[in-house]
């Protein structure tokens, strides 16, 4: 998922609130009186990352100097919807929309035990991320990289580009390492693949950059 704990990947991600939750629903207030949002539904509106990061800092600072102050491990235990907003802003650079859905179940409970240890689960969907295949190879490597990928159908010949869902591109990755004679074919789609398998839950939509 992550270079040097970033994830430079994702580009959009959806994220549930809680209606009943009052730091939640103070969150979803902020959001629906920013005049930039995008509203899609009732109870889903989508926001430019970088207002969402100012939202959160100017009203929610207390908490942020706190998360920032304590070690991550402490405040993982106790942690609100704040913490893992503003982490997830801090750690994916690339992150351009965030999709927020406002859960009205008045029974929810982000409590999970893990090894008998109780913690906090929050989830994270990526909707949409890019791969630059030029950041994962070399130059003089790109051309037998687009080769590769051009056999398999995964992009067309000279195209600089493709979209694909997650699942579709692994399932050809898969099919060039087991099927492919050449090593150098399997090595190269097991590169690729090494990149997206943290995504393969959520099934983004991946826009698939190369050059020649």
């Amino acid at each position: 998922m992550s270079m040097s704990n970033k994830d430079i990947f994702s580009e959009i991600v959806d994220v549930t609130l809680y209606r009943y939750n009052s730091i939640d629903n103070k969150i979803w207030g902020i959001l629906k009186r920013d005049s930039s949002h995008k509203k899609l539904s009732d109870d889903s509106v989508i926001v430019n990352s970088s207002r969402l990061k100012n939202h959160i800092f100017n009203n929610f600072k207390r908490e942020i100097n706190r998360i920032e102050s304590m070690g991550s491990g402490v405040v993982h235990k106790e942690a609100t919807s704040v913490y893992f907003i503003w982490q997830m802003l801090e750690e994916m650079p690339n992150l351009r929309w965030v999709k927020f859905t406002l859960n009205n179940n008045i029974c929810y409970n982000r409590i999970i035990e893990v090894d008998d240890i109780k913690t906090i689960k929050y989830s994270i969907k990526t909707i949409r991320g890019t791969l630059r295949l030029f950041d994962i190879f070399e130059p003089n490597v790109l051309y037998t990289v687009n080769a590769i990928l051009n056999d398999a159908g995964i992009i067309e010949n000279n195209s600089h580009f493709c979209i694909i869902k997650t699942s579709d591109l692994i399932y050809k990755l898969e099919n060039i390492m087991t099927s492919s004679v050449a090593m150098e074919n399997g090595a190269i789609a097991a590169q690729i693949l090494q990149f997206i398998t943290d995504y393969e839950n959520d099934n983004p939509e991946i826009l698939l950059v190369t050059d020649y």
